[in-house]
């Protein structure tokens, strides 16, 4: 997958957003499932300022993402709740 691609996940309402301190900053990685696509991907970005987003890497999930992602899905589905916003 192309950067060029990285608002397919960055803009979704069903995503899982993550955190990471890093040396350099924190960096954030968004986990959702790309309908058009029918994977779940991940976008690791930092974001720089207010205005700035700077993407690193868009990826399939792992197998761990996966299942945390479904697992996630589930609990607000159970939970009778919409995932973030929905």
């Amino acid at each position: 997958m192309s950067l060029d691609q990285a608002s397919v996940v960055f803009n979704p309402p069903n995503k899982i957003t993550l955190s990471s301190v890093r040396q350099g900053g924190d960096r954030w990685a968004d986990i959702t499932l790309v309908e058009i696509h029918g994977v779940v991907l991940v976008l690791v970005l930092v974001i720089r300022n207010t205005d700035t987003v700077r993407p690193i890497s868009l990826r399939r999930a792992s197998k761990a993402e996966r299942t945390m992602y479904a697992n996630w899905i589930e609990v607000n589905k159970s939970q009778g709740a919409h995932p973030q916003g929905e």
